[in-house]
């Protein structure tokens, strides 16, 4: 599995969560497969199907199942090339059926509600403060992935412009935009950050910090906003992906082009990039119903008006 692993991140350039991800899948269907005395070399036709039947019984959903599916079909294929195994059992395997669920993403005021509670915090840390608020309006204004921001070093910063380039999926490069909302945060977070550097003398250049100065952590960044949902009234899961869900509805909603949105969020595929268009459907829908003398009346007739 070594040469696997190593194909996946130096041929395909795969993030490290991704590999990550990879790498659990395929040793827990090693596991299945040694508690049951098979061997991975040697798979018969059924395999595939029997494992899904396990991962079903024991309570993974559809999409779970289809992505340890599509992980183990291409390991698969990498052995045949290889020379390594002549059948690949999960060619015989279809996808499972799953509900798309719309992303969630907060509105406008949700968003300023985010901002300001970040405002607040200054009064507690006067640093975490002016960080926190510096990465929400970074993270909405910009739609980058958390990981790509929390890869930006100070350096990148184009003010400018109010542009940067980042590196997304794939060790692709695509330029972001972050206007100036973020950049009057960013400038103002920049001396706090300076200073907090100082302080635990850490020579960091990421952009994002933690309190002790050190490169801010994906799992940081989500704790981070787990914190300030308990001190707000938001009444919906959010976590650092929210924001870009957020900025690509937001755009959308305003007239953007969906191959502009794509473009923006660094998505290779346009498929990927029209679940939002449905969100904009169901607002266009609610319009319509407000708005509509038929679609009001329609309503009326429902309540017995």
């Amino acid at each position: 599995m070594d040469n696997y692993i190593a194909y996946l991140k130096n041929i395909r350039h795969l993030s490290n969560a991704t590999v990550i991800a990879y790498t659990n899948d395929i040793s827990k269907y090693m596991e299945y497969l040694d508690e049951n005395g098979e061997d991975w070399k040697e798979p018969d036709r059924k395999v595939g199907r029997r494992y899904i039947a396990y991962l079903s019984e024991n309570d993974y959903d559809s999409r779970s199942i289809n992505r340890k599916v599509s992980a183990l079909r291409k390991f698969y294929e990498y052995q045949q090339k290889e020379g390594f195994v002549e059948l690949n059992p999960f060619d015989y395997v279809k996808a499972m059926k799953t509900v798309k669920k719309l992303p969630v993403y907060m509105t406008a005021n949700e968003v300023q509600k985010f901002i300001n509670l970040g405002d607040a915090r200054k009064d507690q840390d006067i640093f975490l403060g002016y960080r926190d608020k510096a990465f929400f309006q970074f993270m909405y204004a910009s739609g980058c992935r958390v990981s790509e921001a929390l890869s930006i070093d100070v350096d990148d910063l184009d003010f400018s412009d109010d542009e940067i380039i980042i590196t997304g999926k794939g060790d692709k490069q695509r330029i972001v935009f972050f206007g100036h909302y973020a950049e009057q945060a960013l400038k103002e977070y920049l001396p706090m950050r300076m200073a907090r550097l100082r302080r635990f003398g850490s020579d960091s250049k990421a952009l994002f910090i933690d309190y002790r100065g050190e490169r801010l952590t994906s799992h940081g960044a989500w704790w981070i906003i787990q914190e300030y949902l308990k001190h707000s009234d938001l009444n919906k899961k959010v976590t650092p992906h929210t924001f870009r869900h957020t900025f690509a509805t937001h755009i959308l909603e305003h007239g953007a082009d969906i191959r502009v949105v794509q473009e923006l969020l660094g998505h290779s595929e346009l498929s990927t990039t029209q679940i939002y268009t449905h969100i904009g459907i169901g607002r266009l829908k609610d319009i319509h119903r407000k708005t509509h003398p038929h679609g009001r009346m329609k309503r009326r007739v429902q309540h017995g008006i």
